[in-house]
């Protein structure tokens, strides 16, 4: 009677050892699906915060472009040339490194390039010439391995 006693008793204690290991893979899977989901929850914050550096450098270069005077284009400075400020020189200027966003912890800076596409869209009408540019202002930069671009638009009449 002491032997089965025993041999149940072991069969117990096996059955509690399966019910540990059991519990112990589905705490771990939970805890993996957690780190994973935690990691890239982080990646979406940092990928939100870096367009939101590259918005606000584009809207930046807008209020330049729209606040930088004389423009002019009707009338010449006393240098024989038309009152238009270099930002606003018909063509295509580019800016490399472009700062979008620092990390604090790791101090890596994400930066781009920004082009932006001055286009002279003056008309006439009844005679008269409506100076009007039209600037498209965007920027791309790299950020973990993948291109990302934003782009703004907007038109600049004469001062006068």
């Amino acid at each position: 009677m002491a032997a089965s006693f025993g041999k149940r008793s072991f069969l117990l204690q096996a059955f509690t050892i399966t019910e540990a290991v059991v519990a112990l893979t589905i705490i771990g899977v939970g805890i993996g699906s957690m780190i994973t989901s935690m990691g890239q929850l982080n990646q979406e914050a940092s990928i939100s915060r870096n367009a939101t550096g590259a918005d606000a450098a584009l809207q930046n270069q807008i209020d330049l472009l729209l606040s930088d005077g004389p423009f002019n284009p009707q009338k010449i400075g006393s240098d024989g040339q038309p009152q238009i400020p270099p930002e606003l020189t018909v063509g295509t200027h580019t800016t490399n490194n472009v700062p979008i966003y620092r990390e604090p912890n790791t101090g890596v800076i994400v930066s781009g390039t920004m082009t932006v596409v001055i286009t002279d869209i003056s008309e006439t009408y009844l005679g008269q010439t409506l100076y009007k540019y039209q600037a498209t202002v965007s920027i791309s930069y790299n950020y973990r391995g993948r291109t990302y671009t934003a782009s703004r638009c907007t038109i600049r009449t004469s001062d006068i």
